[in-house]
């Protein structure tokens, strides 16, 4: 109760604990503020409040609850701006740990737990801006104020844009709100409920008597029933995408199509290799025994790692415990899902490509235990699962992974975290696990799980490595060497389907004027404009400005510009000239841009009718085509030489992906790795898919230079307009850094200051500092001491604990 009298009489009042939600780690402790009566009831762990905060109107997370004597002073809450809570007890475990290992804001780190929709307000709300006793020294100092509109406010709590309307003028509401008479604010609604999606499957409709009248009066129609004829159910996307709402309702009314029905997921009897049923049978131990582990699915290409997660996941259901389910790209979300929602009922899932009101559906289903597995993302890791109890993170090693912004968090350390805050079990899966994943398998500190061939006798492909150079002498000029052209001709021939493999999308990375030799450049980042066919303008990759293509020089007026290198529309253009009798498309993130676009191509792969796939890394992770024969790798030099100490790690890792997709059925599958560099070890190794021999390779070049794994790593990039003030700000935190470091018995090394590889980004000149130690503690420490000196105005310092990139 608001008023509760305790020991001796004395009468308690209800109050609140809160974060405030400003984006500074300055505020990452609790404010107290009284509850009015009011809001006793609504006021609760878990909800947001408006208050007053030094003057200014703010938002804060109630964490807590508590009462305090009347008498002394206290601010109170001056309305609940949500109608239901948006985290729990074990999401406010995580953002704290969180703030306090990526030092980042509270407030921050809680946002993330929030779906985006239940971070826009719904509509308009007044509230007052003054009190009772402020009112009436007001009005005691002349100021006119509407007697009846202040009561009306403070009785109901607030009003909405019309109600307001009748008591004051719009002029008249924008300068009460200017004084800090009134306050403009909203309610954090609960989001609209959105249908689930339907499939549609073919009803009375009869191919030879109804097709050729459908054909004449509505081709649209009649291609929609082509599909149905051949594929037998077609989802709600697929057909909104080729037909208006009224054609559909046309066929339904027809008869010709109806909805299906959804059906509860049948058991499935999978015959395990003996593999297989021992990595699943070892997290079922775990599983059973309530404490938290950690395993490393590691097994190569096509062994059959998905029917283990399927196995623990159903093994945890069973156990009345929820399942995450992480996948790094939204290609690979929408391939699992086929395969789970097969086997297991109540999936959810989570990706960007869905909209606010779809993933807010999917989050109230998950947050109320409806949805016993979610599947998605990177975000998803925040997803409020009840009593979770496994967590399966596939293709751990993919940079996806990794925020991009603040806070730099990586999901998989987000994933432990949570594994040990719930005792669940966390399994990471792969064929090319980061060298710190499997150092720490081969150490020990993680259970290994291997898995050594591929399933159902499968073979692994057979790899050619096609040296250009060769290929260059012998006056071949074109972007596949005679070998690759070959083989791809006699792939067409036999009806199986190619994946080509470039990791650059656009046209052309470089335009460059043979009359003086310069080059298009961004003029905001130090980087070249990749010139976009479909659009006809340069890009720039980094900062999106989008430039009309010049047919001049802009430094010397000459006309003969020329592009240099090539992307993945530029191989499409090359493959469709090269091969006109075959289907291609191509998978990268211009052409899935649009909605339903990128779940097309994978459709139009799995039916057999694209022959040739060109894409960028998206298609070399996990997909499964049983069809694809042959993969070829257009450039694979292109991975290998940047200047990142993880470049070689990177590269074979791609390279075994790409390989990994050719020969997933019976017929051993082919590769082609086109290079310049044939006699590379990293080109050899992931040739022979020698992770084995890669790793040791690796290991011995980073233990000599003090890389992770042997050490932890901590990038600080200082960034601002004034070069000369962001060198200073670095020479400065270098200096700072060895000194206070001095006495410490730790080994540190700090590296830099020097100018990042990319050393300009939207007009931001870039310098880097890295430390290696390996206590992650001290290096906490070293970015706190940082932190909490100011830098020179206009200058950024950003903060990256384990960086994947150092670009």
């Amino acid at each position: 109760m608001y008023h509760n009298p305790g020991a001796g009489g004395v009468t308690f009042l209800k109050t609140v604990e809160l974060i405030i939600n400003l984006p500074t780690s300055k505020l990452n402790s609790t404010f107290t503020y009284l509850v009015p009566p009011p809001y006793e009831d609504e006021a609760v762990f878990g909800k947001r409040v408006l208050v007053d905060f030094g003057g200014r109107r703010e938002e804060g997370y109630i964490v807590g609850e508590g009462r305090h004597p009347i008498g002394e002073e206290m601010k109170p809450i001056l309305r609940v701006l949500d109608t239901d809570t948006v985290f729990d007890q074990d999401l406010l475990a995580l953002t704290r740990w969180m703030a306090d290992y990526y030092l980042c804001p509270l407030a921050t780190a809680l946002n993330l737990m929030v779906p985006k929709i239940l971070r826009q307000k719904k509509g308009r709300i007044y509230i007052a801006g003054i009190d009772e006793l402020e009112y009436e020294q007001l009005v005691r100092q002349g100021t006119k104020l509407d007697a009846d509109l202040m009561t009306q406010l403070w009785e109901s709590g607030g009003l909405n844009h019309s109600q307001i309307l009748k008591y004051i003028n719009e002029a008249l509401l924008r300068d009460w709100i200017e004084q800090g008479y009134l306050i403009s604010t909203g309610n954090y609604r609960l989001g609209r409920r959105v249908s689930q999606r339907r499939s549609y499957i073919l009803g009375d409709f009869d191919p030879e008597r109804n097709m050729p009248a459908l054909h004449r009066r509505a081709p649209r129609q009649a291609a929609i029933m082509e599909m149905l004829l051949q594929n037998g159910s077609l989802d709600e996307d697929t057909i909104r995408s080729n037909l208006p709402l009224s054609s559909l309702k046309a066929l339904l009314d027809k008869g010709y199509i109806r909805v299906q029905q959804h059906q509860v997921p049948t058991p499935t009897e999978v015959d395990l290799t003996g593999e297989q049923e021992w990595a699943a049978a070892r997290i079922k131990e775990a599983l059973n025994s309530g404490a938290r582990s950690e395993f490393l699915l590691f097994g190569v290409t096509g062994s059959g790692k998905t029917e283990v997660y399927v196995q623990a996941a159903q093994s945890a259901i069973q156990q009345g415990r929820g399942v995450l389910v992480l996948v790094p790209e939204i290609a690979l979300t929408r391939q699992l899902v086929d395969v789970f929602a097969s086997r297991i009922p109540d999936l959810a899932v989570l990706h960007s490509a869905m909209t606010a009101g779809e993933r807010y559906e999917e989050w109230r289903r998950i947050k109320s235990g409806e949805a016993r597995l979610v599947l998605g993302a990177r975000s998803a890791v925040f997803a409020p699962v009840p009593n979770l109890g496994l967590i399966i993170m596939d293709e751990e090693q993919e940079s996806s992974y990794k925020q991009e912004d603040n806070p730099r968090y990586h999901t998989r350390e987000i994933a432990r975290h949570r594994a040990t805050q719930e005792s669940a079990v966390i399994v990471l899966g792969s064929a090319t696990p980061s060298l710190e994943t499997f150092h720490a398998a081969v150490t020990g500190s993680i259970q290994l799980l291997p898995l050594t061939s591929r399933i159902g006798g499968g073979q692994m492909p057979q790899v050619f490595i096609e040296d250009l150079k060769t290929a260059f002498k012998n006056d071949c000029r074109g972007y596949l060497s005679p070998f690759l052209r070959e083989k791809i001709s006699a792939n067409l021939d036999r009806g199986e389907q190619v994946i080509l493999f470039i990791n650059r999308r656009g046209y052309s990375p470089m335009t460059v004027c043979w009359e003086c030799g310069s080059i298009a450049t961004c003029p905001s980042c130090s980087v070249g404009m990749t010139y976009h066919s479909d659009i006809g303008e340069n890009v720039c990759h980094y900062c999106n400005l989008h430039l009309p293509a010049e047919n001049r020089c802009p430094d010397c007026g000459g006309t003969h510009l020329q592009l240099i290198g090539s992307g993945t529309q530029r191989i499409e253009e090359y493959i469709r000239n090269v091969f006109p009798q075959a289907v291609v498309a191509r998978l990268d993130a211009d052409s899935s841009r649009r909605k339903g676009a990128q779940k097309s191509i994978l459709d139009g792969m799995r039916r057999r009718q694209i022959d040739i796939l060109v894409g960028t890394q998206m298609v070399a992770k996990g997909l499964d085509f049983p069809n694809v024969s042959l993969v070829g790798v257009i450039d694979a030099d292109g991975m290998l030489n940047l200047p990142d100490f993880r470049a070689g790690e990177r590269c074979f890792q791609l390279l075994v992906q790409a390989a990994g997709r050719a020969g997933r059925s019976q017929t051993q599958g082919e590769v082609v790795i086109q290079t310049f560099n044939p006699n590379h070890p990293i080109i050899n190794l992931a040739a022979r898919q020698d992770f084995q021999g890669f790793y040791e390779y690796e290991t011995d070049l980073r233990r000599i230079l003090g890389y992770p794994p042997f050490t932890r790593l901590l990038r600080l990039v200082i960034s601002g307009e004034d070069e000369s003030a962001v060198q200073d700000t670095a020479m400065a935190a270098a200096s700072f850094i060895e000194e206070i470091t001095d006495a410490s018995e730790a080994d540190i090394t700090v590296i830099g200051p020097a100018s990042c590889p990319i050393a300009r980004i939207r007009n931001r000149h870039r310098h880097q500092l890295m430390v290696k130690c390996r206590d992650p503690a001290l290096l906490r420490s070293v970015a706190a001491y940082i932190m909490a000196r100011p830098p020179a105005k206009h200058v950024r310092i950003d903060i990256d604990f384990d960086p994947i990139s150092t670009l």
